[in-house]
């Protein structure tokens, strides 16, 4: 059984680029044999030592308390306990992947499941791939694969600074340069390949915090200097990437101009505007679990508005400040917080990989639901306990 949780972990992180029903599959692994695989005792001491398990469970207690006040209706909370079940499932996660050989297999596993993704994102530029969401043939149109175009950004911009990583410790040439191309083309992929904005930010994002701590001081600002130059000239080369920004730029006028709620940007700047009212009517604990929606279908009466803007107002932060107030925006920036706090007393390699996917959770937080959104949770909780489940191995002389 324990065993059976652990290629379940396996799978999970092969799932999250490639297969929601494979990731569904995975977690029902986890759970079956997490629960009769015992040891827990052992367990609890690796959950609890770990610096990211306070910061889930009192966000996730926030959740539970929250749902005593809120004037959500009976109807919205069995949704929210299965969206946020991923809190609690990360700790289980840090005890699968306590040993570093399974979590050198979750994140191979990851590495593939990426590589087919960015394979069949080429692919499709000249055949119709049958396992593809979408069949664009060409240059300049969107090619996302197995999940929307934003959950694909954003694991193939973490899969880049695996990639990254790799190229630098290669004991080899041809593994430096094989790896290196890999980081190139998953890159391209992201800039000319996919229509969404946020994987071109986070991306960038990602570079600039793989910079701050990956090269040395007297040369950081070079390396600051050339992953500018290197976005642009990729925005120089990428009319999709064009146009996604003057379309920022026009929806934002267009929004600033006549409140136009209809475009992506006017719609977050509407929600944002909303969550940040419904805060400040009640800023300490917040409205309750599942407020967010209920006070937004008031606001929001256009059902083909209210399909987007009602579910979450795409920024986690405000989010959990509409919700839970104060201490909604504590918990979430002390998960965070935690995180990058424990990758400084990680080795080079593993504290790299931290910090930049924390960019990425960092400012995808701005713009979008990391813990929320379907294909993005499943991303985000599984590869943060992957990423974390190393703290407490390199203190404690006793893995299992």
């Amino acid at each position: 059984m324990d065993h059976t949780a652990k290629w379940g972990a396996v799978a999970l992180l092969l799932g999250v680029p490639t297969s929601i029903a494979l990731v569904n599959i995975a977690i029902l692994l986890i759970l079956v044999g997490w629960c009769l695989s015992g040891q827990f005792r052992w367990k609890w001491d690796v959950i609890r030592h770990n610096p990211i398990t306070w910061p889930a469970l009192l966000l996730f207690g926030l959740v539970l308390v929250g749902m005593a006040y809120t004037a959500a209706p009976r109807a919205y909370m069995g949704s929210y306990l299965y969206v946020y079940s991923k809190l609690p499932l990360m700790l289980l996660l840090l005890t699968l992947l306590h040993e570093p050989r399974w979590r050198h297999r979750a994140l191979a596993a990851f590495a593939v499941g990426s590589l087919i993704t960015v394979g069949s994102t080429y692919a499709n530029i000249w055949w119709e791939v049958p396992w593809s969401d979408t069949n664009n043939q060409g240059f300049g149109v969107n090619h996302n694969v197995f999940n929307d175009y934003i959950a694909q950004g954003l694991a193939l911009s973490f899969f880049t600074a695996l990639a990254v990583v790799h190229a630098l410790e290669g004991r080899s040439r041809a593994v430096k340069l094989g790896w290196s191309l890999v980081a190139l083309v998953t890159v391209f992929s992201i800039t000319h390949l996919l229509q969404g904005r946020t994987g071109q930010v986070v991306l960038l994002a990602m570079f600039l915090a793989m910079v701050l701590v990956a090269v040395p001081a007297v040369w950081r600002w070079r390396g600051l200097v050339a992953v500018l130059v290197l976005m642009v000239v990729l925005l120089g080369s990428s009319p999709l990437l064009r146009e996604r920004i003057v379309s920022a730029v026009f929806e934002y006028t267009l929004y600033q101009s006549g409140g136009v709620v209809t475009t992506s940007i006017g719609a977050r700047l509407d929600m944002w505007n909303n969550a940040i009212d419904m805060f400040l009517s009640s800023p300490l604990w917040g409205h309750g679990t599942g407020s967010y929606r209920l006070l937004s279908e008031q606001i929001y009466p256009d059902p083909s508005v209210c399909a987007v803007s009602c579910i979450h107002p795409h920024n986690q932060f405000l989010f959990f400040a509409a919700e839970f107030g104060l201490l909604g925006i504590v918990a979430y920036g002390w998960l965070i917080q935690r995180s990058l706090v424990s990758a400084f007393g990680m080795a080079r390699r593993d504290r790299i990989l931290l910090v930049a996917f924390l960019a990425i959770l960092f400012v995808d937080s701005f713009i979008n639901g990391p813990l929320w959104v379907t294909t993005e949770r499943h991303f985000f909780a599984s590869m943060l306990p992957l990423l974390m489940a190393g703290w407490r191995a390199r203190t404690d002389a006793t893995t299992a």
